[in-house]
């Protein structure tokens, strides 16, 4: 074998229900300049053609093996997947996605010129026929960061700093790191099921990587549809859960500098779950009122987020309605939010885009 492709690269697909868009997947991983591949794609107890297409893939394909499961969410999957995966590297597509047909080619380049644990790459956003490329973040590019500046200056970006996306795909990882994690903790998480897997798996295993390196070279098509725009998403409050277990991470390795930007991110977020419950009709004032007292007198995080405020000055005004314990105020900002957002021209024409593109 050519000495360039000797390292075997696992690439896990979970896969439930995409009978629409398998096919472009698979195409794009099949055809992937670098050959050496092991392509595990668990088929998560898809009810729709999928399973027939991936078959059918299968049959052609010898580097393709395929798992059957019950129905127990994308982490199991990926977890299953895991546990077939017998390549030195591991990277994940969703089976949604697309990947460029170098860009195994190119995570493992680097990966091995480098001689780094993770190597991220860059991704588009596929909104139809249009792909943008996403936000930067402060991490260098086609810079090597080694420990112990990796951990004290970019573990920051899993607690609301924008250092890097937390994102699962477009990433090639080594194997042995995430091994190495698995003896110690929790990576497919148990209670994380949908909302922040991604950020989980990343947060808990980086403190175990030694280096990482990355490019601005495009790996990874993100396909776009369906957003929050005109969906409710029920499964929203996961990401509460993954607060707190965020801040036992803090606690766990005293990462005094980003107790702030934590405390501000999950005020965010359970107000924007507020929103959304209003905006969809899906709870009426007492409803979001009692939702709102709840999760501020009852959350660890939002214990421990006025514990911190006490003595110091008030970063905005979500924070100063939490500490006042004035739901009715909360109430009243979630409304004025709620109605400039519908006014805005970008809402009106988003909200018609995502009807075009999912017609």
């Amino acid at each position: 074998m050519d000495n360039q492709y000797q390292h075997k690269v696992s690439i896990i697909v979970p896969l439930y229900n995409q009978e629409r868009y398998l096919n472009a997947c698979m195409r794009s991983i099949v055809k992937q300049t670098y050959t050496n591949l092991e392509i595990v794609v668990v088929n998560d107890g898809s009810t729709d053609r999928s399973p027939q297409i991936l078959n059918d893939w299968a049959a052609k394909d010898s580097r393709i093996k395929v798992v059957t499961k019950q129905n127990e969410g994308l982490v199991n999957a990926r977890r299953d997947g895991y546990r077939e995966a017998t390549g030195q590297f591991i990277t994940f597509v969703d089976s949604d996605d697309l990947l460029p047909l170098d860009a195994i080619e190119i995570l493992v380049r680097y990966m091995i010129e480098k001689d780094v644990d993770l190597v991220l790459g860059a991704s588009q956003r596929k909104f139809g026929f249009l792909k943008i490329n996403t936000p930067i973040g402060t991490f260098p590019y086609n810079t090597v960061v080694t420990q112990p500046e990796l951990f004290d200056k970019y573990y920051s970006g899993f607690f609301g700093e924008k250092c890097f996306y937390a994102n699962i795909w477009a990433r090639l990882f080594k194997k042995a790191v995430i091994d190495r994690a698995l003896q110690e903790t929790e990576l497919f998480s148990t209670q994380i099921r949908f909302m922040g897997e991604d950020l989980y798996f990343n947060m808990k295993l980086f403190p175990y990587l030694n280096s990482m390196y990355r490019t601005n070279d495009i790996v990874y098509y993100y396909r776009i549809g369906g957003g929050s725009v005109d969906r409710f998403n029920a499964l929203y409050p996961e990401l509460f859960v993954l607060s707190d277990i965020r801040l036992e991470l803090l606690d766990k390795y005293n990462y005094s500098k980003s107790y702030d930007t934590l405390y501000i991110e999950y005020a965010g977020l359970v107000f924007h779950h507020a929103h959304q419950l209003m905006e969809f009709k899906k709870a009426d004032k007492e409803g979001i009122k009692s939702l709102l007292k709840d999760e501020f007198e009852n959350r660890t995080i939002a214990k421990r987020l006025c514990e911190f405020y006490q003595h110091k000055e008030i970063p905005n005004q979500q924070i100063s309605l939490i500490l006042d314990h004035d739901y009715e105020g909360m109430y009243n900002y979630v409304k004025r939010w709620v109605e400039e957002r519908r006014s805005t021209l970008r809402y009106k024409v988003k909200k018609l885009f995502m009807k075009v593109i999912n017609s």
